[in-house]
């Protein structure tokens, strides 16, 4: 084989593999949307279609390493809920505060 056609059968196959991944992307299962029940907006992974709701606040609690951490960047439901801590109201947003306690003073899966 001569240079020329080595890079050209690999080329091809770069393409080949990337059309494979893109289309494998485009079937992907959804990944789930926001609900609303009742007066709350909750995470069902199990469903698919656009967003129902908007939750006064984004993020979630999530397992990360022996501890339970709020990941304030993504969806879905719930791994676990820190023994301390609270959501606390701060002008209209609903945030995490870890280092506080007592009761919440606001849900965050609230319906915008």
């Amino acid at each position: 084989m001569t240079p020329r056609s080595v890079l050209g059968t690999g080329l091809f196959a770069i393409g080949l593999g990337l059309a494979a991944a893109i289309a494998g992307a485009a079937s992907a299962p959804p990944d789930g949307r926001y609900k609303k029940q009742g007066d709350r907006c909750v995470w069902d992974a199990k469903d698919s279609g656009p967003n129902q709701c908007t939750p006064v606040t984004a993020g979630r609690f999530k397992k990360e390493r022996g501890s339970c951490v709020w990941a304030a960047n993504e969806s879905g439901s719930n791994e676990c809920r820190p023994s301390k801590g609270r959501f606390k109201k701060e002008g209209s947003a609903c945030v995490w505060n870890g280092e506080d306690s007592g009761s919440d003073q606001c849900d965050p899966h609230k319906s915008k």
